[in-house]
C-alpha cells in the first residue's frame, strides 16, 4: 500500500507507513457488498428441481395421506358409535379417507406447502408465481395421483414426452414446482418464459380426467350397494318386494297429482285386496297426513328360526317436489321398522322415525 504522505510502498498488512510513520487509510467493504455476497448462494439457487426431490416429497406425501386417511377413518369411526351406538355408515368412512387423500392439496393452497415438499426446500405456485388457489390445488393433486398411480410407468414416459419435467398435472393445472431457496426474480422471470399447453391439449385430458373420476364413482357406488348381497338371503326378497311396490305407489302418485291430497283408503285408488295379495303384500295403511305407506308382506312367520319377511313391513314417505317444478311427487324414501337394516338395499335404509311424524 503506497503512503499519501511520502509515496513509500508498504506491505498491505502494515497500519503505519515504514518511512514516515503516519497511519495508512485502512481499505473497507460496503455493507451492501456484504449483504449480496452472502445472499450469492441462495440467489444462484435453480428455479426448477430435478425429478429425483419431486419424487422424494411425493413418496413423503404419499406415506402422509396414508397415515392421514388410516387417522381419520378411525377417529369417524369411534366418534359416530360413540354419539350413537351404531356402526359408522361407510359413506361416512369414506367422506373422512377422501378429506385425508387430499390433505396435501389443502397444505399446497393454504400453507406454505405439503409435507414433503416443505422437506426438501419446494412449494407450488401459479403462473403468477403466487400460491394455487383452492380449486386449481385439488385438481392438479387428483391428475397427479390417479393418473399417474393408475397407469405409472408407460404414462409417465407418454407424459414427459408431451409436456417434458414440468409433468402432466402441473400443465394442465397451470401450476409450477419451484425451488423455495431461489431468488424471487428469477422464478417470476422462469415462470413467464414456461411453455404453455394447447387449448385442445387442456381440453382431453380434462375430459379423460372426468371420465376416470365418474368410472370410479361408478365403481365405489357399486361396491356399496352391492355388499354382503350375495350373502344375505333376505336382501334380493327386500329388492324384489320394492320393485313390486312400485306400480302401488304410482298409483298413489296419481291420486295426489289430481286431488292434492293423500289417499286414505285403498278404494281411493282403485286399489283391491285382491290386487293388493297378488302383489305379494297382505295389508296397506296409508296415512292421509304425510302420505306414509305401510306395506305388510304376505306370509305368516316361521318358528324355525328360518330367516323370513312374511310378516314384515315396508315403509314408504313420499318427497314433493317444489311447486316451480310442477309439484306433486318427486320420489319415496324407503325404510322399514322391523327389517334389520343389514337385511335390506342400500337405497331402502332411510331412517323410519321421520315417517310418523
Amino acid at each position: 500500500m503506497q503512503c499519501p504522505s511520502c509515496n513509500w510502498q508498504n506491505p498491505a498488512s502494515n497500519t503505519l507507513c515504514f518511512s514516515c510513520r503516519k497511519p495508512l487509510p485502512v481499505k473497507t467493504v460496503a455493507p451492501a457488498a456484504a449483504v449480496a455476497k452472502s445472499a450469492a448462494p441462495a440467489q444462484n439457487a435453480p428455479v426448477f428441481p430435478s425429478i429425483w426431490p419431486r419424487l422424494g416429497a411425493t413418496a413423503v406425501d404419499g406415506l402422509f395421506m396414508v397415515v392421514a386417511i388410516i387417522a381419520l377413518i378411525w377417529a369417524t369411526s369411534l366418534t359416530y358409535q360413540g354419539l350413537t351406538g351404531e356402526s359408522c355408515p361407510v359413506w361416512l368412512q369414506l367422506l373422512a379417507g377422501l378429506i385425508g387423500w387430499l390433505l396435501p392439496a389443502f397444505m399446497d393452497a393454504w400453507t406454505d406447502g405439503s409435507p414433503g415438499k416443505r422437506l426438501l426446500k419446494m412449494r407450488v405456485l401459479n403462473s403468477k408465481a403466487k400460491a394455487p388457489g383452492l380449486t386449481r390445488s385439488i385438481w392438479r393433486h387428483t391428475l397427479k395421483y390417479t393418473l399417474n398411480l393408475a397407469v405409472p410407468g408407460l404414462f409417465h414416459h407418454i407424459q414427459q414426452a408431451i409436456f417434458g419435467e414440468r409433468a402432466m398435472h402441473n400443465a394442465l393445472a397451470g401450476t409450477h414446482v419451484v425451488s423455495s431457496q431461489a431468488n424471487p426474480r428469477a422464478v417470476q422471470s422462469a415462470l413467464a418464459k414456461a411453455r404453455a399447453v394447447t387449448g385442445t391439449g387442456k381440453f382431453l385430458f380434462f375430459v379423460f380426467g372426468v371420465l376416470a373420476l365418474i368410472l370410479g364413482g361408478v365403481v365405489i357406488g357399486v361396491g356399496i350397494m352391492s355388499k354382503d348381497s350375495n350373502d344375505n338371503p333376505l336382501h334380493a326378497d327386500v329388492v324384489r318386494f320394492d320393485l313390486v311396490s312400485d306400480p302401488i305407489r304410482m298409483l298413489v302418485e296419481n291420486h295426489y297429482r289430481s286431488t292434492k291430497a293423500y289417499p286414505a283408503t285403498m278404494a281411493d285408488i282403485g286399489l283391491t285386496q285382491e290386487s293388493l295379495q297378488n302383489s305379494g303384500f297382505s295389508k296397506l295403511e296409508m296415512n292421509p297426513v304425510n302420505g306414509v305407506l305401510r306395506l305388510t308382506i304376505a306370509g305368516a312367520p316361521r318358528d324355525d328360526g328360518f330367516p323370513t319377511l312374511a310378516g314384515k313391513h315396508l315403509m314408504y314417505l313420499p318427497e314433493l317436489r317444489s311447486e316451480k317444478k310442477g309439484g306433486g311427487i318427486r320420489r319415496w324414501q324407503c325404510g322399514s321398522d322391523d327389517i334389520p337394516r343389514d337385511d335390506r338395499p342400500y337405497s331402502c335404509r332411510h331412517d323410519t322415525s321421520a315417517f310418523a311424524r
